[in-house]
C-alpha cells in the first residue's frame, strides 16, 4: 500500500478527503509554527492518526533526520508527497527532497512562490506581462513610480498572499505614506493592469495539463472587498468567443517553462477587450474561496480526490455531468463595528440558486473590517445554468442582503480613482 507524506497547513476539505481514503496509509506533516491554526478538538480527533512535527525554528536537515528515524521507529516507508499550501511551499517542499520524494526543486520553487521570479519566468518563456521590479526602499518605489510617468502603480510582497499588503500608489504621497517596513528581497512594484481580471484553474498530471476551468471576477477581489462592492467568482462553462488564446494551450506552455509534473494550478491573468491575455500570478495549488468546489459542481467532479489520485501516480480520466453548468461563490460585505441588523443564513438559504453558505457574522458580534481579499461577513455559493444566471442571481442576493453596525466603517486608506 503506497503511504502518503502530506503537509497539512491547516484543517481543510482536502484533508478530510485524504482521511476518509481507505485505500491508502498517509502521514500528516505539521510544524511548530502552524500548530496554532489547528483547535484543540481537531488536534485531537486526528491523534489517531500519524502526525509527525517538525521544528520550524530548527534546522530542517536535523529536523528530516529525526523523522527519518521516527519512520523507522514506526515501520513505515513513505512513497508519495503533497503539499497544498502556499505559505509552507518552501519549507514543505524542501522537506520532502530531502527525503528523495518527488517534489519542486529550488528553482521551482521560487517560479511559484515569488512573484518576481515567476514574472521573469513567465518573459523567458515568452509570455507578456505588465512591467516590474524588486524594490528595497520608497526610493525605489518612487523611481519606478516616476519612470512609469506617474501613472499608477501596484505596490506588493513578492511572496504575498490574499492581497495582504498590497497598494494601488497614484501618487509620491501614497509612496511616503506607505507604512511598511523594508525587507531585503521581500516586496516589488509593477505597473497597473486596466484589463479584466479572471483566473484560469488546471488539473496537471505528468507534465500534461488534463484540462483548464475559466472563473469569471467581476471586480478584482481586493479592490471589491476594500470598497464593499460585489465580490465574487463563478464557473465560466464555455470558452468566451473572444478570447484569442486558449486557457489549457497557456497553461501547458507555463507548466511546459517550469517543467510542471504534477499538482493543480491556479493562474490569475489579466484579459483585454480584444481577448489579449497577460498571466499575472500563479499558485501551484488548490485555488483559494470555493473555486474548487465551484468547478467540482459545475462539471460534476472531485477536484480534492483527483489531486490525491494524481500525487499517488494514479491515471486520472476525467468523466465530466451530461449539462455542464455555472457555479460561483458571494463573499458578503462586512462593516466594522458591532451588528446591529443582518441577514440570516436561513433567508440567505432560500434567495433563489443558493446551494450553500456561511455566516462568520452575528448581531451583538463586533466586527473588524480587514485590508485583505476575503474580507466578508460571510459567504453564499449560488448554481445557474451559465455564468451570466449565476451573476445575476448573485447580484440580487447581494443588493438584498442587510449588514448594519453601531460603528459605521471608514476606510481612510480607499482612495477615489
Amino acid at each position: 500500500m503506497q503511504t502518503l507524506l502530506y503537509f497539512e497547513e491547516y484543517e481543510s476539505k482536502l484533508s478530510r478527503t485524504i482521511f476518509d481514503k481507505t485505500d491508502i496509509d498517509f502521514v500528516i506533516l505539521r510544524t511548530t509554527k502552524n500548530l496554532r491554526f489547528f483547535s484543540e478538538q481537531y488536534l485531537e480527533e486526528t491523534k489517531k492518526y500519524k502526525v509527525f512535527v517538525a521544528d520550524y525554528d530548527n534546522d530542517i536537515n536535523c529536523e528530516v533526520e529525526k523523522f527519518k528515524k521516527w519512520c523507522i521507529q514506526n515501520n513505515i516507508y513513505i512513497t508519495n508527497f503533497l503539499n497544498d499550501s502556499e505559505y509552507y511551499l518552501e519549507y514543505a517542499n524542501k522537506f520532502a527532497r530531502l527525503l528523495n520524494l518527488p517534489s519542486l526543486s529550488e528553482a521551482q520553487v521560487q517560479w511559484v512562490r515569488d512573484k518576481v521570479e515567476m514574472k521573469k519566468r513567465f518573459n523567458e518563456i515568452g509570455l507578456e506581462t505588465v512591467r516590474f521590479a524588486p524594490v528595497e526602499s520608497k526610493e525605489d518605489v518612487i523611481n519606478f513610480f516616476v519612470a512609469n510617468g506617474c501613472n499608477r502603480i501596484v505596490f506588493k510582497p513578492r511572496k504575498g498572499m490574499n492581497s495582504i499588503d498590497t497598494y494601488k500608489i497614484d501618487s509620491i504621497d501614497d509612496i511616503m505614506e506607505l507604512d511598511i517596513e523594508f525587507k531585503p528581497n521581500k516586496y516589488m512594484v509593477e505597473t497597473f493592469c486596466f484589463d479584466h481580471e479572471w483566473s484560469i484553474e488546471s488539473i496537471v498530471q505528468n507534465g500534461e495539463v488534463l484540462d483548464s476551468y475559466l472563473t469569471y471576477i467581476p471586480n478584482a477581489t481586493i479592490w471589491a472587498s476594500i470598497s464593499n462592492n460585489l465580490n465574487c467568482h463563478m464557473t465560466v462553462p464555455v470558452v468566451p468567443d473572444f478570447f484569442k488564446f486558449s486557457p489549457k494551450k497557456l497553461i501547458q506552455q507555463i507548466v511546459d517553462g517550469m517543467n510542471l509534473q504534477n499538482g493543480v494550478m491556479t493562474i490569475e491573468v489579466f484579459i483585454d477587450e480584444n481577448g489579449n491575455v497577460k498571466p499575472s500570478e500563479l499558485g501551484w495549488r488548490l485555488p483559494g474561496c470555493q473555486a474548487t468546489t465551484n468547478h467540482g459542481l459545475s462539471y460534476g467532479i472531485d477536484i480534492y480526490k483527483i489531486l490525491i489520485d494524481i500525487m499517488l501516480d494514479k491515471k486520472v480520466d476525467l468523466k465530466y455531468r451530461n449539462k455542464i453548468i455555472s457555479v460561483g461563490d458571494l463573499y458578503l460585505p462586512n462593516k466594522q463595528g458591532t451588528i446591529t441588523e443582518i441577514t440570516s443564513l436561513e433567508d440567505l438559504l432560500n434567495m433563489d440558486g443558493v446551494i450553500d453558505g456561511e455566516l462568520f457574522a452575528h448581531i451583538g458580534e463586533y466586527q473588524t473590517k480587514r485590508r485583505v481579499g476575503n474580507d466578508a461577513s460571510g459567504w453564499v455559493q449560488v448554481m445557474g445554468k451559465d455564468e451570466k444566471d449565476t451573476l445575476e442571481k448573485m447580484e440580487r442576493i447581494f443588493d438584498n442582503y442587510v449588514i448594519k453596525t453601531k460603528e459605521e466603517n471608514v476606510v481612510t486608506y480607499v482612495k477615489k480613482n
